[in-house]
């Protein structure tokens, strides 16, 4: 997930779906026939937010009802662009994600409703839509994609949320998933309370292909640890940007939930999954997204007791050491 300051500037920290491995990036050597994608939308006038909305984003709670909206990215001057058949599997892939958080947070005793595209091929035109970027995609295992391009992605979510096709849905939580046609490692940008009214729509950046998987194609694990950072959850690897996931925590997570979904989308093998999602929203990380109201880890890692839930801050509270502060000075690549 990157991180992104108030002053307008791309100062990044990349909450990714994976934890490195060495491999090579390969993009596919036959790119799809184009589809026809939707005309550039112009944004809207930026709305005024209340203080609630400031502090949580577009996306807020996993327990509240919440929109998302797929969007395909196209670039047909360069070849990159979604055929049918690789749009049908990531509109499967995603309501696969929806589905397994759903089954995971209820057995934490919420319901949530996530709110998405459920036509097998994507058809429906206010859930799915296509849009042709102007801004290059970049792609990569670092996936270090241009100030210009992120800017384009926040214009678009402005102009995508005004859409009066979305009010039948009656929610005023919502979410974006964009599906970029290259090899890459999934982000997701959050807002940070520290945002206030800037940089407001929270969305992910979803690639076709997986950069550490020699050209796979991104897997529905992938897609579930990215949505839920849209409503919290932290990283729980090595190169986190939250301030209270330190070295003990990792290792403790490593130990004790290993198969928890914010710490790899990972097989133990290395390989992914497509058939089914085999990962965990482990207790520590239901505390996070607010599934539930207390860890066992609180004692142990009370830092984890200046977590909101559903909000990432950049800094912990003033009564935290400042040895622990100096460990994450600003932003921090993963």
């Amino acid at each position: 997930m990157y991180k992104k300051m108030a002053a307008l500037l791309l100062a990044v920290a990349l909450l990714c779906g994976c934890a490195a491995q060495v491999t090579v990036q390969r993009i596919p050597a036959e790119l799809p026939k184009a589809e026809s994608p939707a005309a550039t939308p112009t944004p809207e006038p930026t709305p005024t937010f209340t203080e609630e909305q400031k502090k949580y984003g577009s996306a807020s709670l996993l327990s509240e009802p919440t929109v998302l909206v797929s969007v395909f990215l196209n670039d047909a001057a360069h070849g990159l662009t979604w055929d049918e058949a690789d749009r049908t599997a990531a509109v499967q892939q995603t309501r696969m994600a929806v589905d397994w958080i759903t089954a995971q947070a209820e057995s934490y005793g919420v319901m949530p409703d996530l709110i998405c595209d459920r036509t097998e091929d994507g058809s429906n035109a206010a859930l799915t839509r296509s849009y042709l970027v102007q801004s290059a995609m970049r792609g990569g295992e670092d996936s270090d994609e241009s100030t210009a391009f992120i800017e384009e992605m926040d214009a678009l979510c402005e102009s995508l949320a005004a859409d009066s096709r979305l009010a039948v849905y009656g929610t005023r939580h919502i979410g974006f998933l964009f599906y970029l046609p290259i090899s890459g490692t999934s982000f997701t940008m959050a807002h940070y309370a520290d945002d206030g009214e800037y940089f407001y729509y929270e969305y992910s950046c979803l690639y076709r292909h997986d950069a550490y998987t020699d050209g796979e194609r991104e897997s529905p694990a992938t897609y579930a640890h990215e949505i839920l950072h849209l409503f919290g959850a932290p990283d729980l690897y090595e190169g986190s940007g939250d301030p209270y996931v330190d070295r003990a925590l990792i290792d403790y997570v490593a130990e004790t939930y290993p198969d928890d979904i914010m710490v790899s989308t990972y097989e133990d093998d290395g390989t992914s999954r497509f058939d089914v999602i085999t990962k965990e929203i482990s207790p520590l990380t239901a505390y996070c997204l607010g599934l539930t109201d207390t860890c066992p880890e609180l004692e142990q890692f009370p830092l984890l007791t200046q977590v909101e839930p559903g909000v990432f801050r950049r800094e912990l509270t003033a009564d935290t050491s400042d040895e622990t502060a100096d460990a994450w000075p600003g932003a921090v690549a993963a």
